[in-house]
């Protein structure tokens, strides 16, 4: 079974299956490399920003709360942090925004919704489905969380611009399949007979004999006197230089809309820490800054957010790969210049914290002062000699 025959057969999703019927094995391929695209887009940036530390401050410190353990670890029953963020920025990319309801004191992603707009007062949406089940009430505004895009149109704009170049694909892969297979033609060295039903005698025996040589890699063709069986050959179809063109266009466009580095979207490891910090500001930040503002002025009040020092902030620095051994000299300068405690430090690199009074307090290298504190220890140690 070939590639294409293969893919007609498993490609089955109802992102690609038109609901009248079957597709061609070309045209399940070609939305193969479409849906393959998108999920790959997608794909980096939710398991990105599920890889985030959710940190919840109050009265200007980190706590850990009800809140924060159902944003770190179980928004819902059903759903644990890492699968409640994958599902809400597939929302967001896919449609251009999503909605966080909550329901029975816990979070969850609406699968769809609609939304009646009011100037000057709370929105309020409705139709609301989570979970497959649709709710017959209505939810302010005030109490979901509602994400959107700075460009909402850009996922019907990727759909779009994919869906013409799966057709080009389609297309390409047909024209390679009609023109990569040996073709051949019957010359007769005589008239038809002008009987209709020897004809078609002669032409059902021609083509049982053509069809068992061709199809058979051991076989035997009878050719009769005034009978040449010739091969033709195709020209002007597509080659596979062209296929694989179409499908780094395919991706090619997904990278630039969810503006991921086109590198990363292939695997390739060169200069990987670059690109995946290109990666981070571009594609994760900013997700990450508008989940943490709407988590917060959802979840505390004005008074609480000025003057109460209270926040929801999402640690994209969570996000990267750490070798204790290869930053250990920044870490030192963290540490030694007071910027970081070594809990904040352990914190950070992935261990406990100790929580010790060593551990949770600053500390400074006596190279590192204010500059009168220095004079100062100077001139004492001058007047002692």
């Amino acid at each position: 079974m070939g590639l294409l025959e293969y893919l007609g057969l498993k490609v089955k999703t109802p992102d690609i299956e038109p609901a009248a019927g079957t597709v061609t094995a070309e045209a399940a391929a070609a939305a193969y490399f479409k849906t393959s695209a998108l999920a790959t887009a997608i794909t980096y940036k939710a398991n990105a920003l599920s890889m985030c530390a959710i940190r919840v401050i109050e009265g200007g410190e980190e706590v850990k709360n009800e809140l924060w353990y159902k944003l770190n670890y179980s928004p819902n029953p059903n759903q644990n942090s890492s699968q409640f963020m994958n599902y809400f920025m597939e929302q967001l990319c896919r449609n251009g925004q999503a909605l966080i309801v909550p329901i029975r004191r816990s979070f969850y992603v609406a699968d769809s919704f609609g939304v009646v707009e009011n100037q000057l007062s709370d929105n309020v949406f409705d139709n609301v489905v989570v979970e497959g089940k649709q709710y017959n009430r209505s939810f302010k505004a005030s109490k979901c969380m509602f994400f959107k895009l700075n460009d909402r149109n850009v996922s019907a704009f990727v759909n779009e611009t994919l869906e013409q170049y799966s057709q080009m694909m389609a297309l390409a892969m047909k024209s390679y399949k009609d023109t990569c297979g040996q073709k051949y033609k019957v010359v007769l060295d005589r008239a038809p007979s002008g009987d209709v039903d020897e004809e078609k005698k002669y032409q059902d025996f021609l083509a049982g004999n053509l069809k068992t040589f061709i199809e058979n890699a051991n076989a035997v063709y009878m050719e009769t006197r005034g009978q040449r069986l010739e091969p033709v050959k195709a020209e002007g179809g597509a080659e596979p230089a062209d296929i694989t063109s179409l499908r780094k266009e395919i991706y090619d466009a997904a990278a630039v809309a969810f503006k991921i580095p086109r590198p990363i979207m292939y695997g390739d490891m060169t200069n990987m820490g670059d690109l995946v910090n290109v990666m981070l500001t571009f594609a994760v930040d900013p997700e990450a800054q508008m989940f943490g503002e709407e988590a917060t002025r959802k979840n505390y009040t004005q008074e609480e957010i000025c003057n109460g020092g209270c926040k929801i902030k999402v640690d994209t620095t969570t996000i990267k790969h750490v070798d204790i051994f290869d930053v250990a000299p920044s870490v030192m300068n963290l540490i030694s210049s007071g910027v970081r405690t070594i809990d904040d430090v352990n914190e950070a690199l992935g261990f406990e914290r100790e929580n010790s009074e060593t551990t949770s307090a600053r500390l400074m290298t006596k190279n590192l002062g204010a500059i009168e504190d220095v004079l100062r220890e100077a001139k004492q140690g001058g007047e002692s000699k």
